[in-house]
C-alpha cells in the first residue's frame, strides 16, 4: 500500500529537525559526562593536597621553629587555600552545571516523546482514512459491476419473463441502486474527510516542530549559562588561567542563541518548490473506458456527480469569500480582532483554498472524461500537470500534488538585518545572502497576515513588486504604496515581460 507521508516535505522537515535536537542532546550529555569528570578530578585533587598539606603542618609542629620553618607554614597554608578552592569548583559544577542539564534533558525527553506520540497519532489517522478510501473505491467498484449486471439482465430479460419474475427483478434492482448510492455517498465523504485529517497531520507537526525549536533554544542558552558559570569559576585561579579565560570569554562574546536557532531552521528547511502534498482523487466506475455502461448511462452518471461537486464547489468559493473579506477588515482595522483569531481565521482559509483546489481537481478530472465521451476538446486547468494515476494490482489510483505553504517562523533579529540591508545597499549585501531586484514582480499563492509592523499583508493573487531576496526564506517587496518583508514560499516569482498585474487563479466551467 503506498504511504502518502513518506515523501512529503513537512515530514522531511519534522524529521530533519529531530535528527538536529537528538544531536544537540548527546552532545549535552557528552558534556555533562565530561563536566562530571572534572568535577571527581577537583575532588580528588582537593583531597590529596590537604593530605600533603595536613603532613606538612604535623612535620613542621616536630621542628623547631625558625624562619625557614615559618616559610614552609606559608606553604601548608597555601596548599590548604588551594585544596579549598579545588573543593568549592568540584561542587560548583556539579550544583550549577551538572544538575540544572540532567533536569533539562529529562525534562525534554518527556516533551519530545509526547510531541511525537501527538505526531504519531495524527500521522495515523492520516493513513488511515488513505487506506479507507481505497477499501470504500474497491467496494463501489465491485457494487457497481453487480448493478450493471443486474441491469442488463432485466433489460435483456425483460420481455421473455412473467410480471410476477419481472416484478422481483426490479425491486432486486431498485434495492442495488440504493445500496450504489450508499457506498458511492460514503466514498465520496471519505475522500473529503482527507482534506480536515492532512491537515490535522500539517498543522500537528508544524506545532511540534515550533516546540522542538522552543526545546533546542532552551537547551542553547543552558550550554550558554554553564559557560559563563564555569568561566567566572576558573577566573578565580589567578594568572596562571588568564589566557584560557580570554579565550573562553571570546567565544561566549559571540553566541548568538536566535542566530543559532534561525540557522538550524534554514538547514532543516525544505525549498517551496518541493513542498507538495499528495491527495487521492476520486475513481468512478463510469470513467473506465472499458466499462459495460452505454453512453448515454455513463454521461449521465458523470453529470450527476459533476453537478454534486459543483454545489460543493460554490459554496466553498463563497466561504472562501467570507474569509477573505475577514481578513481584509482584520488588515484595514486591527481593533477588529486579537492575534488568536486572525490566526485562526488564517488557518481556516488554508483549510478552505486546500479544500477548493481539491474540488475542483476532482471536477477536472471527470470534466475530462466527459469531454472524451462527447469528443470535445479536452478542458483546461492550472491543476491538469498535477494530476497522476499509480497502479496497484488490477486498479488504478489517481491522486493530485498540490502546492502547500511551508510556515516558519522568522525571528526578530532577521526581520532588523534585512531592514538594515535595504536601507544600505552595498557590496556587503550580497555578502550577506542578499540579492538585489529591480521591479521583477511576483504572485502570492495563499493569502499570509503580517505578525511584524515590517511584514506586508497578502491575499492570494496579489502582484508584489521584488526588490530584495534573503537566503533565510524572507524576501522584501511593495504592495499597494507599503513596503516589508513575506515570507517567499508564499508567492511564486513571475517572468520578467508580464504586464498584467490583476493576474487571478481562474475558477472551471462545466461543459
Amino acid at each position: 500500500m503506498r504511504d502518502p507521508l513518506t515523501n512529503c516535505s513537512y515530514n522531511q522537515v519534522y524529521k530533519n529537525l529531530k535528527e538536529f535536537s537528538q544531536n544537540g542532546e548527546n552532545f549535552c550529555k557528552q558534556v555533562t559526562s565530561i563536566l562530571q569528570q572534572r568535577a571527581n578530578l577537583e575532588f580528588n585533587y582537593a583531597k590529596g593536597l590537604q593530605k600533603l598539606a595536613i603532613k606538612l603542618t604535623k612535620a613542621l609542629q616536630s621542628t623547631k621553629k625558625n624562619c625557614v620553618i615559618s616559610a614552609w607554614a606559608w606553604v601548608s597554608e597555601s596548599m590548604k587555600s588551594a585544596a579549598d578552592l579545588h573543593q568549592k569548583l568540584g561542587k560548583a559544577i556539579e550544583l550549577e552545571a551538572i544538575k540544572p542539564t540532567h533536569q533539562v534533558l529529562s525534562i525534554h525527553e518527556k516533551k519530545r516523546k509526547s510531541l511525537d506520540n501527538e505526531v504519531e497519532k495524527t500521522a495515523n489517522l492520516c493513513i488511515n482514512n488513505w487506506n479507507q478510501q481505497i477499501k470504500a473505491k474497491k467496494k463501489l467498484m465491485v457494487s457497481t459491476k453487480k448493478h450493471e449486471a443486474l441491469f442488463h439482465l432485466v433489460e435483456s430479460t425483460k420481455q421473455t419473463m412473467t410480471e410476477r419474475e419481472k416484478q422481483k427483478l426490479l425491486n432486486k434492482l431498485k434495492k442495488s441502486t440504493e445500496k450504489l448510492a450508499k457506498e458511492d455517498e460514503n466514498y465520496y465523504q471519505k475522500n473529503i474527510a482527507g482534506c480536515s485529517t492532512r491537515l490535522k497531520w500539517e498543522n500537528t507537526l508544524g506545532n511540534c516542530y515550533q516546540s522542538i525549536l522552543e526545546l533546542e533554544k532552551e537547551r542553547i542558552q543552558l550550554l550558554c549559562n554553564n559557560l559563563n558559570q564555569y568561566t567566572q569559576h576558573i577566573s578565580v585561579f589567578g594568572q596562571t588561567l588568564t589566557t584560557c579565560h580570554a579565550q573562553i570569554h571570546c567565544a561566549i562574546s559571540k553566541i548568538d542563541v536566535e542566530k543559532d536557532i534561525q540557522a538550524l531552521v534554514e538547514e532543516t528547511a525544505i525549498s517551496s518548490t518541493e513542498n507538495k502534498s499528495e491527495f487521492l482523487l476520486t475513481d468512478y466506475f463510469e470513467e473506465d473506458p472499458n466499462n459495460a455502461m452505454n453512453k448515454e448511462r455513463q454521461e449521465s452518471s458523470i453529470k450527476s456527480k459533476l453537478l454534486r461537486l459543483q454545489k460543493d464547489i460554490e459554496k466553498t468559493s463563497r466561504d472562501r469569500e467570507g474569509l477573505e473579506r475577514m481578513l481584509k477588515a482584520y488588515s484595514n482595522n486591527a481593533s477588529f480582532s486579537d492575534p488568536e483569531s486572525q490566526k485562526n481565521t488564517a488557518a481556516l482559509m488554508d483549510e478552505t483554498n486546500l479544500k477548493l483546489d481539491l474540488l475542483q481537481a476532482n471536477s477536472y478530472k471527470l470534466l475530462s472524461v466527459l469531454a472524451e465521451l462527447k469528443q470535445r476538446p479536452q478542458p483546461s486547468h492550472p491543476c491538469s500537470n498535477s494530476i497522476f494515476k499509480w497502479k496497484e494490482k488490477q486498479e488504478t489510483h489517481s491522486y493530485v500534488k498540490l502546492s502547500r505553504p511551508f510556515l516558519m517562523k522568522r525571528s526578530a533579529n532577521v526581520s532588523r538585518e534585512t531592514s538594515g540591508a535595504q536601507n544600505k545597499p552595498s557590496s556587503s549585501s550580497t555578502a550577506s545572502g542578499v540579492a538585489q531586484h529591480g521591479n521583477s514582480l511576483c504572485k502570492a499563492l495563499y493569502p499570509f497576515q503580517a505578525r511584524q509592523d515590517d511584514e506586508l499583508n497578502l491575499e492570494k493573487g496579489d502582484i508584489v513588486t521584488l526588490h530584495q531576496k534573503k537566503e533565510e526564506g524572507w524576501w522584501f517587496g511593495s504592495l499597494n504604496g507599503k513596503k516589508g518583508h513575506f515570507p517567499a514560499a508564499y508567492v511564486e516569482e513571475l517572468p520578467s515581460n508580464t504586464g498584467d498585474t490583476g493576474i487571478r487563479q481562474t475558477t472551471l466551467h462545466t461543459l
